[in-house]
Parts: structure tokens; sequence; C-alpha cells
């Protein structure tokens, strides 16, 4: 590997882990096979024109065709475009334009979707093992056709050149873009691997794990896990379109060890978990996207995972994730929970709305403001929301956080979750929290509704079984007060059961749903 560039990740696995296995689906391939397969796919493409600083979209669910297109657009010096198909189709084709994609690569498991947003672009390419379409080219066709022989671009791409173009979720408007060069993206991603080879986590990774992601590819590249597990030689299981129940079927099956994932996404195995008597799954999980309720760790603990929180998101890729060291029981649970250490080279400053910087004091709330060396310099084509957000090398993430002495950051919540009530701030975070704990309680989430007297008051949205009532919610928020995990103006006045929490497209809590239901 003489350049940080990303398809020199692929080749040195094909070079020194040739015979770990990639399993996707009913296929499993070699990082040799897979490299050579990337190979022939480039050789292709090449000579059907796609040239350096083409932007390619893919709308795919997490394969191995997913994985090899990562590393044949980069031997070309293409740009890849991980499209959200979670997005609305009005948002999917608003990234696809905005991005300028001149291909589609697309899995023709979409259906309705996939065959409208087929029809916006030049040239499309189907993803399917058999499947043939009329109308655009076929994928393992591509592979036939190409030679085993690097395409003449590969030598000039540079780790400065725009590798990837990826969309936020638009919960707050429209997606917003963001650009990432290889070195960014390669820095950004196996830096999350060294700090969990650094740190006492719950989420340390090494070459004898098995790897599955289950954070789709489209957001944030899986948070970095197709560079990741070559990088490592780590197995690495792709669960394409399974559910829970079947993931739980791959985890047995291949050995799986290490798991990425959304806290919402970690109840749903453990659901699925308990409804086919599985009692042990010794995972370590990687969780992000929204705070770890203490209800689910603790669930999580009785199956033996452990796990780490990780902090980051498209504006900034990863930045920090939580360590323990020395504690045990429920003080590692909490700890893992909340406090995060900052990445090698990364700053993390919590700053008040002056941007003067917040005490270290472990209690005092502002502003979190990120920098580091693959921080991006902007949102594409975007200049209002990119002077607003990143100012001279910072990034401001909207997160309220604490700091603490010993350097590590808590995120208590979004800016915008948090409520204001009689000049106090309550983070809605720790009333989820404390609230997941109750039996039968499934999703919580608080959000402010207004208030004449107290500007705005917390709200609780509760989906539990019919045998949790408000009565029984208010009674353990009650002994939380008596035992000094919150305040009692903290207390919410109003409880409402649902029958469903909505999610966003990166399976968080939709609270921006909530509020305009």
């Amino acid at each position: 590997m003489n350049k940080v560039v990303v398809h020199a990740l692929l080749e040195d696995a094909a070079y020194q882990h040739s015979t770990v296995p990639v399993t996707s689906g009913t296929h499993t391939f070699d990082y040799a096979q897979v490299y050579t397969r990337s190979v022939r796919l480039a050789n292709c493409l090449e000579s059907l024109g796609v040239r350096p600083g083409c932007v390619v979209g893919v709308m795919d669910i997490n394969s191995h065709r997913y994985l090899e297109l990562k590393y044949a657009l980069s031997m070309l010096g293409a740009i890849i475009h991980p499209i959200n198909f979670r997005l609305s189709p009005q948002d999917v084709l608003f990234t696809m334009q905005h991005a300028q994609d001149e291909w589609l690569f697309i899995w023709d498991g979409f259906g309705e979707l996939g065959a409208t947003v087929s029809k916006s672009i030049p040239h499309t390419v189907w993803m399917s093992d058999i499947t043939v379409h009329e109308g655009g080219l076929e994928y393992e066709s591509l592979i036939d056709e190409g030679k085993f022989q690097m395409p003449r671009a590969a030598s000039h791409v540079r780790p400065e050149d725009i590798y990837s173009i990826f969309y936020t979720t638009g919960t707050t408007g429209q997606p917003k873009g963001l650009r990432y060069s290889h070195q960014q993206m390669l820095m950004g991603s196996l830096q999350i691997a060294h700090h969990l080879a650094l740190h006492d986590t719950g989420a340390t990774l090494s070459a004898q794990d098995v790897m599955m992601p289950l954070i789709p590819f489209f957001h944030i590249h899986g948070w970095g896990t197709p560079f990741v597990a070559p990088y490592l030689g780590t197995p690495l299981i792709l669960p394409e379109r399974s559910n829970a129940l079947e993931q739980i079927s791959l985890i047995q099956r291949h050995g799986v060890t290490w798991i990425n994932m959304v806290p919402t996404q970690l109840f749903m195995l453990l659901e699925a978990a308990q409804s086919a008597g599985v009692q042990d799954l010794p995972l370590k999980i990687l969780t992000g996207g929204s705070p770890m309720a203490m209800g689910l760790a603790r669930r999580a603990a009785q199956f033996h995972m452990t796990f780490s929180m990780i902090y980051g998101g498209s504006d900034q890729l990863g930045s920090a994730i939580s360590t323990a060291a020395g504690l045990t029981g429920d003080d590692r649970i909490k700890q893992l929970s909340t406090h995060m250490m900052p990445f090698p080279m990364v700053r993390m400053e919590v700053r008040t709305a002056t941007g003067d910087l917040v005490n270290a004091d472990g209690q005092s709330l502002g502003e979190l403001w990120v920098q580091s060396p693959w921080l991006p310099d902007g949102y594409l084509d975007n200049p209002e929301q990119s002077q607003q957000t990143y100012i001279n090398g910072w990034f401001r993430s909207g997160d309220l956080a604490i700091r603490y002495p010993d350097g590590s950051i808590s995120v208590v919540d979004r800016m915008r979750d948090a409520i204001k009530s009689g000049g106090e701030w309550i983070a809605s975070s720790t009333i989820e929290s404390i609230l997941s704990e109750v039996p039968g309680v499934k999703s919580v989430a608080v959000i402010a509704v207004p208030d004449a007297q107290w500007g705005e008051r917390p709200k609780a949205i509760v989906e539990a079984s019919p045998s949790v009532t408000e009565s029984i919610l208010r009674e353990f928020l009650r002994q939380a007060v008596k035992q000094g995990q919150l305040a009692k103006f903290a207390v919410p006045d109003v409880f409402q059961f649902i029958h469903q929490m909505p999610v966003t497209s990166a399976g968080k809590i939709n609270k921006a749903a909530l509020r305009t239901q």
C-alpha cells in the first residue's frame, strides 16, 4: 500500500488475508476473490466510460455486491454516492439530482421505488444474481466481461481526491450533502478500530473477531465497516435483507462476535432472541445514533452482550467512543452508556451560546464543538448552512454535552430535543433512560410541549405492553427523584401511550414526527 486510497485496502487484504471469507446470502468469497471481482468490475466500467470524478449512485442492502463496488469505484477515481433508500421517494430523487449522479447501481428488490428512480439516471446497472431486466446492464455480466487488469485510472487516484458523497437523514429539512476524500474516509473509519483496541471498551475489536455490520452501508458506509474488516483481516458476514430472527441464525451459524447497530435494532434483536428461546448471545456491540437507555443496556447484559457507544454522524464521521476502565456491574454499564473518550487527534469542546468554554466539572451543560483531521469543510452547495455549522475548522454539533475532568464527554441530548423549563435544562434522554427500566416498556420518547407558565414542559410518549399504566410510570419516576436520579421538576406532566414508535431512516426514534403528531 503506497497511497492512502480506498482500493489499496482491498489489494492489501487480498495479499495479507487472501483466504479469509466474506459471506453474503448464499455466496461466500474470500478476500482474494472479492479483489479479483472488484478489479474485473472496474475494468469493465472503465471501458463503458466511467471516468474519474464521475458520480455513481448505489442503492443496495449490505451485500457482497455493495462491498465490491465500493472498491471498484475507488480504482476508477469515481465518486460513490450511497443512497439512503429509507428516505421518502422525493428525498431519494433530490439527493440523486443534488449529487449529480450519472450512473445508478440498484438492487432489483426495491420494487416500485427502484423502477421510479432508475428512470431519472442515464445509466442503470441492476444488482442481481439471476434476474434479467429490459433496459440497463446486469451486475454479474459486467464482472464476467471485465478483465483482471487494474484500470488505467487507478494509479492516478490521490488521497485528497473525493471518494464519496453521502447525505444526512433530513430530519430537520432536506438532506444535506457531505463530501469526503479517500484520506478522510479511511482515517475516520480506521480510527474506530484503533480506538477500540487502545481503550477498555465493551466493543473491543481485533483480527480474531467475526464482524456483521447491521448499520446500512448508506449510513456513513456502515460506520466504516467495509474498510475496517479487510484492514484487520476479519471474516465479514453481510446480512443482506434479513430480519432480527434471521440475524440470530446468522450469528449462530457463522460464529459472529462483533456487530454494529442503533439501539432500536438492538431491542429488536433481543426481542427475537427471547422469542426464539435463545438465552446467550455473547456479542460485542458498537451502538450509537441515540442514547443507550439503562433498561436496554441491562437487558443486553443478561444475554452476556457487552457494548460501547460511538458518537459522530454524517457531518463529522466518528469522533468518540465510550470507555469504562476498571469498572464492573451497573457502574460499568452506566459509564459505557454515557462517558465517551475522543479519538486520538480529535478535539471536543463544550461551549456556551457566546462561544466561551464551559467548565469541565461534570455538571455544566453547553453545545459540543468538534475538530478532527477528517472533518469536511461544509455542506455540498449549501453555503448558508455551512457558515452556520462549520466555523474556523470546528463543527458545531447542535448537541448538549457535559465535559468531565478526565477529558471524557457525555452527550445528554440534541439541543432541539432538550427542554428548557423555567430557565432550567431538562435532558429528555435522562427521563427516557429511567422509564426504559419499567418492565413492559418497549420504547420511550420525551418531547417538549409549550407551557404558559414555564415556557416548555416535558411530555412522555410510551410504547409498552397493556400492563403498563401512567400510575406505574409516575411511581417509578417518584422513586428516581427520591434516589437523586432525577430532579422533581423534570417529571413529565403528560404521558401518552402509542401503538408503535415512529423511527427515522437511520433507525432512531423520530421526535420530529412525534412533535408534528
